[in-house]
């Protein structure tokens, strides 16, 4: 993920991603600072900070993709969603990640609740239209707590099982 600032030509330079730059498959934001109109009297009125269209889809998409991952995961949140911010000239703060501490370790005792803790944490980690790699990791995790889970109810089950005679 990139930040850039283009200011107006009239100021300074542009700053813009060079087309090899732009052809990578990066995410760019670009904040645009240029000078607002002259009043009647002479004097500029002041700078006008724009954030792009796409800083704006891209705060509401981390938003959203939280949001989705907070709703599914319930009880099995360690936390609640903490967002990376990009900052912008005027103090703006655009989300451009997020992360939810999961509470991944077993149920001691309790092998049935370790299960229903790892597949509710699985639908949480996919419930995003588009998981990250990050998301897909902690649904690894949450498969391993769920055969290990699986395991324990299995052995459970054969020793409390009467002996067949």
């Amino acid at each position: 993920m990139k930040i850039r600032y283009s200011v107006d030509p009239e100021r300074s330079a542009s700053f813009s991603p060079p087309s090899s730059e732009r052809s990578r498959r990066e995410t760019v934001i670009v904040i645009s600072l240029r000078r607002t109109a002259v009043d009647g009297d002479g004097r500029s009125r002041g700078d006008e900070v724009r954030i792009s269209d796409e800083a704006l889809a891209r705060d509401r998409q981390v938003r959203s993709h939280e949001s989705a991952h907070l709703a599914s995961l319930g009880g099995a949140a360690a936390s609640g969603v903490s967002y990376d911010y990009a900052v912008g000239p005027g103090g703006e703060r655009i989300a451009v990640g997020g992360k939810i501490a999961v509470d991944l370790s077993e149920v001691p005792g309790d092998p049935a609740a370790a299960l229903r803790k790892a597949r509710t944490i699985i639908a949480a980690a996919n419930a995003p239209a588009d998981p990250s790699a990050a998301d897909l990791r902690t649904a690894a995790e949450a498969y391993r707590l769920a055969a290990k889970a699986a395991e324990d109810i299995r052995r459970e089950r054969e020793s409390s099982a009467p002996p067949i005679p």
